[in-house]
């Protein structure tokens, strides 16, 4: 007996029949699906590491209410800093932080290259946003009022904002009374993988983070995705493991006849399906291997941008461990639930399933249900099929919302301008000035930064923008509060903001994203708009500077949809530029063939290398020049060029002009910086020089009745009138043409300092950092001092200086430094004063360049997608592989199992179908009535199969299961792609029906039916 046993205990686990294999098969789909799925999400976790540098750490900041509360609860390790809010006297606020005495000055492991994580050291004084030391008064929370001295920052690489004020603790716990609150550090840990993740308390070094914390989400999302293939193993090994029952009732007979028990008989079949799933999985594992690999190598061989490299990390081991062992414990589950009505069945009842028999009724229901009943196949069928097209749908909608929601991540209508040749957003890094330049074109255009942000464990993504132009490209509308006024006021997306659990009046504490950094903002309002932009923070350029890039810096530009090549927008003119000429400066003064010094400023914006002539005019006269740049590149050139004729003369370089005064070669000049006003009897120092400024000596230098010459310098000691009144001063030098300068002798005259303003360049588009060049010189022979004031559109500067007789001074300032460097198209007037008086003027403009815009446009920087969708997709590589891939494996694994499901229903009727064979019907008339009831049983099972992947994926939405990076995934799916996912479920089904009944029709007749029914349907057809 035991060795009879044995030999059908190695029968049923070594014998497979096709069904047997092509359920192997199934399962090796089913499993390459979900390691295909992995090995893409565990690459991106390991490619992230690559997107930020150094940006691996997880040290984390909290905020506290109470400074005595926070003090009780930290450990040696963390810094605790009390922080308090002081009112102004003009009602605006002030945030005070406090630096302990122990505290360390850096962070070490939240340093970046180009930021370091530094902690303030106030010492015994308090520091804030001035720029020289002040006394300020504020309002503490009792009421009274105190006068602090402030000094400026000592460094720019504080993890505070630059607007807060920084003294020692007891100073601000002083300061703080009864409202002293505390930002606690928490040292952390570099992150290794998905699961360092913290979650209490918000990173000061986000982006990694943030990235981590997302696909981990997806990770979780892609449970599901086990689940539901789990279910599908489950329904496969079920149905091939009940024909294999049914198929062995006489070896199950033998075996309990014998003395087998039932759960032997469960143990067998157990171990069966264990086998067969096994071998599956493992085949699986391996397809799903090798053919995500070949199928990134050919994205990449096409030109798609893909920078994934799947690779069997410990982590991807990790995941697929537990993936593939539910996916045999479910098989197993399966098989022994299959065998269990058979191995608790008395031997002697071990027999086959009677065929339903047929119904003579005639009545207009029964006729209608007869109809709507399969001829051949199990009207119960309709189950296991609806649960398979469910788990499709599943999938397929599950798709879909992440689809929508990353992959374009943005509405109709928009678009995004970002570096050319930047690896991804997050590294992309534009000029504000591109802005102005569309605006310029009448086009919508908001320059953003990304924020991606974790508190508590959970990423969601800020962002850094001006909030007026951010609904004017997406469409937002404010529904509650206000819009942000300062650099601690945000607005908040109304989906994230129920993501989150933040009402209008919460504070969040923020980190760096980009830049190590902590600062707190206040949720001033909530804004609706379509698509992702409704679960973002938006907070004000300020901010996202302190938390991520320089000002003047952000990483893309949000536009509306256009036209770029639209010639409506765009002037003929500039169409052909391939180098932008950025800037343009030259002397004011020259002489008749002399050289002018021509200083040209160029800009690639091309994402290839560019060769480009350009021409260089004065007058008649047009020199050319070639220059060579590379992507992205820029360079200054000096061009030498000779006006041939003098007068008034307009140098053009490109599409910019100057205007330059041309005087005969032996002309005489006076500055006209020389003052204008003197008082009586004063000695004046007069310069005389050539139009190119070379010193004239021995010319002849008068003033009334006083005559005097100048040295070797050019320089004549000039003693003036003592009677008030107009005079002027001329300069001859034999028949030179005589130069001369008007001067007001008053009593009331003060001695001003000479002065000489220009701003280089002259002429400039958005891109260009004008820059105030200032030489004061002292023409009196007395030491002066004066407080000089530089008057620009954006800030006035003062600075202090002493001359003696005849000394000059000279510096330079950045125009726009005070507000991020750049400034609208426009005539622009810069002064220099002193005493209230002006000492010089000059203008200089900033050109919407029609030739930069017709660069930018046409440079592949701009494409479809909001920025946050072009970061997204380049995490992932190409984040829509991901989604075909996962899609195309679903199908397959769906087709395979719809095939197993209708396999076992034909096989239970093989002996109907054989009758019908061996009684002359044809393989084709066959084929069609199976066809015919597999619709009857494949329509309302897509239908039902619909309904229940709608309800699973509303509950799964409902719970907050679905929120990736923070964007609530939307599973609404429209009618239209509902109605294409169920025809696509329909299709998949019928076409698991074709590959499951072909087999039974290659066989002859006699092969599916038993020796008694063959000789009577032999018998049936020789009387016909």
């Amino acid at each position: 007996m035991p060795a009879e046993q044995s030999g059908y205990t190695r029968a049923l686990l070594t014998r497979w029949s096709r069904r047997d294999r092509l359920t192997v098969l199934v399962v090796a789909v089913t499993t390459a699906f979900l390691v295909g799925s992995t090995l893409l999400l565990t690459a991106a976790g390991a490619q992230t590491a690559t997107i930020a540098g150094e940006l691996d750490t997880t040290t984390t900041v909290t905020h506290h209410n109470s400074f005595a509360a926070a003090s009780a609860n930290t450990t040696d390790e963390e810094i605790t800093l009390p922080t308090a809010t002081l009112m102004r006297p003009n009602g605006s606020t002030a945030r005070f932080i406090g630096v302990p005495p122990n505290a360390p000055t850096q962070i070490a492991d939240a340093s970046v290259g180009w930021r370091r994580a530094t902690i303030p050291s106030p010492n015994q004084t308090i520091r804030g946003p001035v720029t020289t030391t002040t006394r300020q008064r504020f309002r503490l929370s009792n009421g009274t009022t105190t006068t602090l001295e402030i000094q400026s920052h000592a460094a720019n690489d504080s993890l505070f904002p630059s607007d807060w004020y920084v003294a020692n603790a007891s100073t601000v716990r002083t300061l703080g009374t009864q409202n002293t609150s505390a930002f606690v550090i928490h040292p952390g840990q570099n992150a290794s993988g998905l699961l360092s993740v913290p979650q209490n308390g918000t990173p000061i070094l986000s982006a990694l983070v943030f990235l981590f914390a997302g696909m981990r989400e997806m990770l979780i999302a892609l449970l599901a995705a086990t689940v539901g293939s789990a279910l599908l193993i489950v329904v496969v090994v079920y149905n091939v493991l009940r024909m294999s029952v049914r198929d062995r009732l006489e070896t199950i007979k033998i075996i309990r006849s014998t003395g087998g028990t039932p759960r032997r008989v469960l143990t067998l079949f157990g171990l069966r399906a264990g086998l067969i799933v096994t071998v599956g999985v493992a085949l699986g594992f391996a397809i799903g291997v090798v053919v995500t690999n070949a199928v990134v190598n050919a994205a990449t061989y096409i030109g798609l941008p893909i920078s994934l490299t799947p690779e069997l990390t410990p982590l991807a081991l990790g995941i697929l461990g537990v993936m593939l062992t539910v996916l045999v414990v479910a098989g197993v589950a399966a098989g022994t639930l299959a065998a269990r009505s058979a191995a608790t069945r008395s031997p002697a009842r071990l027999t086959a399933t009677a065929q339903p028999t047929s119904t003579n009724d005639r009545s207009r229901f029964a006729r209608l249900r007869t109809a709507l009943t399969p001829t051949l196949l199990d009207p119960r069928a309709i189950v296991p099929t609806t649960l398979t097209l469910a788990v499709f749908a599943v999938v397929v909608i599950l798709v879909l919302s992440f689809a929508g929601a990353i992959a374009p991540l943005s509405s109709p209508g928009e678009a995004t301008i970002s570096e050319a040749d930047a690896a991804h957003v997050l590294n992309s890094r534009m000029d504000t000035g591109y802005a102005t330049v569309l605006r310029s074109k009448g086009i919508a255009a908001s320059p953003e930064i990304l924020l991606p942000q974790t508190i508590d464990g959970q990423p969601f993504l800020a962002l850094g923008a001006n909030y007026s132009a951010f609904a004017s490209v997406t469409n937002a509308t404010l529904t509650e509060g206000t819009t942000p006024n300062g650099s601690t006021e945000a607005v908040i997306g109304a989906d994230l903001a129920q993501t989150l659990g933040v009402d209008v009046g919460d504070t969040l504490t923020l980190g760096g994203s980009l830049s190590p950094a902590i600062t707190r903002v206040t949720v001033v309002g909530t804004y609706d708009a379509s698509g992702i932009a409704a679960d973002q923070l938006v907070v004000p350029l300020s901010t996202a500077h302190h938390l991520a890039l320089r000002p003047g810096v952000v990483q893309y530009i949000r536009t509306e949809q256009t036209n770029f090549n639209d010639t409506a927008r765009m002037p003929n003119t500039a169409a052909s530029s391939p180098i932008s000429v950025t800037g343009v400066s030259a002397p004011d003064i020259t002489a008749v063939n002399q050289s002018v010094e021509v200083e040209i400023s160029v800009k690639n914006l091309k994402a290839r290398n560019v060769t480009h002539r350009i021409p260089i005019t004065i007058g008649n006269t047009t020199r050319t020049r070639s220059v060579t740049l590379g992507p992205d590149a820029q360079r200054d050139l000096t061009v030498s060029i000779r006006p041939q004729a003098p007068g008034n003369q307009t140098l053009r370089v490109g599409s910019r002009t100057l205007s330059i005064d041309v005087f005969p070669p032996n002309s005489l000049r006076i500055p006209s910086e020389l003052p204008h006003r003197a008082p009586p009897n004063a000695t004046l120092f007069v310069p005389v020089a050539t139009p190119t400024d070379e010193p004239v000596a021995n010319a002849t230098v008068s003033i009334g009745s006083r005559t005097t010459t100048t040295n070797a310098n050019g320089i004549a000691r000039l003693t003036l009138p003592n009677e008030p009144g107009a005079y002027t001063i001329t300069a001859t030098k034999g028949d030179r043409p005589q130069a001369s300068h008007n001067l007001t002798i008053s009593e009331s005259a003060q001695r001003q300092l000479s002065a000489q303003l220009t701003v280089t360049p002259k002429t400039a588009s958005v891109l260009e950092r004008p820059k105030a060049n200032v030489t004061v010189a002292n023409p009196w022979n007395t030491t002066l001092s004066r407080e000089l004031v530089l008057a620009s559109p954006a800030s006035s500067r003062s600075r202090n200086v002493t001359l003696g007789p005849g000394e000059t001074a000279a510096v330079g300032v950045e125009v726009f430094s005070g507000s991020g460097g750049r400034a609208a198209p426009g005539t622009y007037t810069i002064r220099l004063l002193s005493n209230g008086s002006t000492l010089a003027r000059t203008e200089y403009t900033i050109e919407g360049d029609d030739r930069l815009f017709s660069s930018l446009a046409t440079t592949g920087e701009y494409s479809s997608g909001a920025g946050v969708g072009q970061a997204i997709r380049s995490v992932f590589g190409n984040i829509q592989l991901l989604f075909v891939t996962m899609v195309v494996l679903a199908g397959l694994t769906t087709v395979g199992t719809t095939t197993a499901t209708f396999a076992q229903v034909i096989h239970a009727r093989r002996r109907t179908i054989g009758i019908y064979r061996a009684t002359g019907a044809s393989p084709r008339r066959v084929l069609v009535t199976v066809l015919t009831d597999v619709c009857l049983i494949s329509i309302p099972a897509a239908v039902v199969a619909i309904g229940l992947a709608v309800g699973a994926t509303r509950v799964l939405e409902s719970v907050g299961a679905l929120t990736i990076f923070g964007i609530r995934l939307s599973t609404a799916t429209p009618v239209p792609l509902l109605v294409a996912t169920a025809a696509s479920a329909f299709v998949l089904a019928v076409l698991g029906a074709v590959f499951a009944t072909v087999p039974f029709l290659t066989h002859p007749p006699t092969g599916l039916l038993s020796d008694s029914i063959a000789k009577l349907a032999n018998r049936y057809r020789s009387e016909r």
